[in-house]
Formats: structure tokens, sequence, C-alpha cells
């Protein structure tokens, strides 16, 4: 079975949503699409995150789970309802197990020996991580040698650098505790500040040829 495209929706953003103790996954996620946010991935190191994707699943939001490194966990995260799966590096059975229940493999990749390992391997996107430690520069130069590749950059983003990175040819960037914050949100003062950081990401996202969005 072949995966199809990632569907983004109508904004090149991806919520990443870490959260080591566990907490309020769901109203996390809630407060990302309220704030526009249409796909999120859970990581699978988050307490609870198979059961927070199965929710969102079922609820019809556009959900993956991060952190795969072995074919077990896409089964896993397959049988939870997720869409696609991402990896913090180059995993060859990760992609193939994907690929073969129908999800979106989005391997890591830092090299262009790795990125075309990843596109040969069968995975149709790659992500760049962690992108800040090079920044949207290295993008466009990685880029340029696999134009058709969609490259998704992610690793200590900012809502500001948005528009930078698309501008060098990201297909779509994902954001983590920049949106969410580090630990989960414990107050509706909290999910308030989530849904705000999510709504200043999407209309950066949404133009992102303009200046960062001022909160």
């Amino acid at each position: 079975m072949a995966a199809e495209p990632l569907a983004l929706g109508s904004t090149p953003l991806i919520a990443i949503v870490r959260f080591h103790r566990g907490g309020d996954l769901a109203g996390t996620v809630e407060a990302l699409a309220r704030g526009g946010v249409e796909a999120i991935e859970l990581t699978i190191d988050t307490p609870g995150a198979l059961t927070a994707v199965a929710d969102a699943a079922a609820s019809g939001r556009l959900v993956g789970v991060g952190t795969v490194t072995t074919a077990e966990q896409v089964r896993t995260s397959a049988d939870a309802g997720a869409r696609f799966v991402v990896s913090p590096a180059l995993v060859p059975e990760v992609i193939e197990a994907a690929l073969g229940l129908g999800l979106e493999p989005l391997p890591g990749v830092f090299t262009a020996t790795e990125l075309l390992q990843a596109v040969s391997a069968g995975a149709p996107a790659v992500k760049l991580f962690p992108a800040s430690a090079v920044g949207p520069g290295y993008l466009r130069a990685l880029h340029g040698p696999f134009p058709a590749v969609p490259v998704v950059p992610t690793g200590g983003i900012r809502i500001e650098g948005i528009a930078a990175y698309l501008d060098a040819g990201a297909t779509a960037v994902a954001l983590g505790s920049e949106l969410v914050g580090r630990s989960a949100p414990t107050t509706d003062a909290d999910l308030e500040r989530i849904e705000a950081q999510a709504a200043r990401a999407v209309a950066v996202a949404s133009r992102p040829d303009s200046s960062a969005v001022q909160g």
C-alpha cells in the first residue's frame, strides 16, 4: 500500500507535542487546532501519546507520531490512527513499515547523502534536523540539488524564523516547544497561550514574505 503525500491542510506548518511527563494532551491538541494548526505530531516518548492520537484521529484531526525509530512503533502508530510518522534519523525499516501501512514516513536527515538514502528507501519527504544548528541558508543549499524532494525543517525554530525557512524552500516547518512549551498546560491561561502561539505561527506561515506577527 502506497502512502499518500502528507496532507498539511491550508498551512505549511506542523506542531510537535512532546511532554516528558505527559499531561493534558487532548487540551493541547484542541488549543493548537483552535489556533489554526491542522497537522499535529505527538512524540511517542510522551506518556499517553498513542491514546491522544487515537482520540484526535477519531475526531477527524490530522495527527502523526514522532520520535519513531522501529517498525513496531510504526505499527502501533498506525493502529492508533496516525496519518504520518516522524523519525529523528534515517531508519530504513521505519520507512518500509510506514509505506506498507499507508502512512507517510518523515525520516530525519542532515546531509545530502542521508537525503538521497532516504529517497532511495522510498521516503516521499524528509525532515531536516536539527535545522536551527545550520539555518535557512543550509536548507537552501541542501535543497538545490534535490528541488523535487519536500523538506520539513525542525528543531529549535522560532515563529520569527518560519518565513525564512519557507523562503529557502521548505515544504513546511515544524515547531515544538515554541508553540506548546516544554511541559503540559495546567490552566486555562496555559491553553490560551498555546492557542495564541499557534495563531501567530499560522499567520506567519500563511504569509511567508511577511515579517513576524507580533503577539
